[in-house]
């Protein structure tokens, strides 16, 4: 099978989480006989040129009527089966199969603009519309799409990710070194994201205020910068008048956030949607309880694995909080309850559901 992947959001966050372990996953298969990617210019992929893997640059805008009209000329003329588009905006002129992950559909819940979300409207549609396949990371993501895109129920299918064995709950020489680079503080809450309004992180900050009330050592780290979101996080941070309990790491790599993981005393996670959520499922895998509101799709990836309390119910949540930094046998319960969860997210298995999906898109069969 001879595969194009546009991968130029390969370091974006949770879809470039997805799209470097789909990469490294395919090009171990041997049913893959070849593999053309579309790669950012500045791409480290540019020098893992192999007889089976060849980059290609492309560099129209991310988000861009160009980069639709570029890349598929692009795609035409190289030999490819099929294309796979791991978001969802999908190339056009293609004559090939055309298979698209659409991760979620936030920018239709909580758009930052009338603009963007028209956008999305349209390029999510025409997704919908000319793939032969729809993958989504869950199976909340998946009723999403039909819901607003009735069309992509008969072509699509949830495909769990899978998490990296990076994240484990072993201790390494280097965590200590890079906690103390970070100045970690000796007890902290910990959260993993962006700064969007849907992460809810104003609210975490509410409920944070209050607890620091009761445990005056407790601190809060969460990753980005200051910066980020236009300090809106800071700002909330100084109305709750909790900015000196709120540290603000930056972008951390893999190795510093599983070092913050193991660390934390808990992690936190309000986020109010999400189409799949890597960050529940790493700290869970790296040993820290995990509290989160029960919306979208955590309920699906976290289960039993994690505490889950009803969507903006600050007080259970405070609660719950309480009890992880008071009570040590239900802490230790709710690590043990979390790491047998993270067990069951494999990557080969992610993979091979992937595999399955081109094969229904080659055949034009249903998935």
């Amino acid at each position: 099978m001879r595969i194009g992947i546009d991968a130029r959001k390969e370091w974006d966050g949770g879809i470039g989480r997805y799209i470097r372990n789909l990469l490294q996953g395919l090009h171990a298969e041997d049913s893959i006989a070849l593999m053309h990617l579309w790669v950012k210019p500045e791409s480290e992929r540019l020098n893992w040129w192999t007889e089976r893997l060849i980059p290609h640059v492309e560099g129209a805008g991310l988000y861009s009527l160009w980069e639709q009209v570029s890349l598929g000329r692009k795609v035409r003329k190289v030999d490819v089966d099929l294309f796979h588009s791991p978001h969802y905006v999908a190339p056009f002129f293609l004559r090939v199969p055309l298979v698209v992950t659409i991760h979620d559909i936030i920018h239709l819940i909580f758009p930052r603009s009338p603009l963007h979300r028209a956008y999305a409207r349209r390029q999510i549609g025409y997704a919908a519309r000319k793939a032969r396949i729809l993958i989504m990371p869950s199976e909340f993501s998946r009723r999403e799409v039909i819901r607003y895109f009735p069309e992509a129920e008969g072509k699509s299918v949830s495909i769990l990710h899978g998490l990296e064995p990076f994240f484990s709950v072993g201790p390494t020489a280097n965590d200590a070194e890079i906690q103390r680079t970070l100045s970690l503080p000796e007890t902290f809450l910990f959260y993993v994201g962006n700064h969007k309004p849907h992460k809810n992180i104003s609210q975490l900050l509410e409920i944070s205020r209050e607890v620091f009330k009761d445990f005056p050592d407790l601190f809060l780290c969460l990753t980005g910068n200051r910066e980020d979101e236009n300090e809106a996080v800071y700002r909330a941070a100084r109305r709750y008048g909790v900015e000196d309990r709120v540290r603000f790491l930056g972008t951390l790599n893999n190795e510093a956030l599983r070092a913050c993981y193991r660390k934390a005393r808990v992690f936190v996670f309000p986020s109010l949607y999400e189409g799949f959520g890597f960050p529940p499922l790493e700290a869970m895998a790296c040993g820290v309880p995990v509290l989160a509101f029960r919306v979208a799709s955590l309920p699906e990836v976290m289960e039993e694995g994690g505490i889950l309390v009803d969507r903006g119910d600050g007080r259970a949540f405070y609660q719950a909080l309480v009890t992880l930094l008071t009570d040590e046998e239900a802490w230790h319960s709710w690590r043990e309850k979390g790491l047998r969860q993270a067990r069951k997210f494999r990557w080969d298995r992610a993979i091979h559901a992937h595999l399955k999906a081109y094969r229904s898109a080659l055949r034009d069969l249903p998935v």
